[in-house]
């Protein structure tokens, strides 16, 4: 994500009413939504009268990804915190990937 974009999400997320409590759960139910969602588009046992394509899919991603990122600043930290943080993870995620393929 673009520096700007960063600044955004930032500002938006100093905006935001909620709680850092409700802001946990509004988490949880975005991420109930993806689920959700893979469920309707891979049209799972229960799930066909829901219609979703790969598109809904993306989009409650992305909503998992606001409310996460809002959460970050809203807790103070900010962006050269985060890509710190996002960069250690992935480094992290590539070695266990690694010991995967051996």
């Amino acid at each position: 994500m673009n520096a700007s974009l960063w600044e955004q999400l930032r500002k938006l997320s100093s905006q935001e009413p909620k709680t850092l409590e409700q802001m946990a759960l509004k988490l949880s139910e975005e991420s109930g939504e993806v689920a959700e969602a893979v469920l309707a588009a891979s049209e799972a046992s229960g799930s066909e009268y829901k219609q979703a394509s790969r598109n809904h899919i993306d989009e409650e991603c992305i909503d998992v990804i606001l409310v996460a990122a809002a959460m970050f600043y809203q807790s103070g930290h900010d962006t050269a915190h985060m890509e710190q943080l996002l960069q250690k993870k992935m480094e992290k995620w590539q070695e266990h990937m690694a010991k995967r393929e051996d």
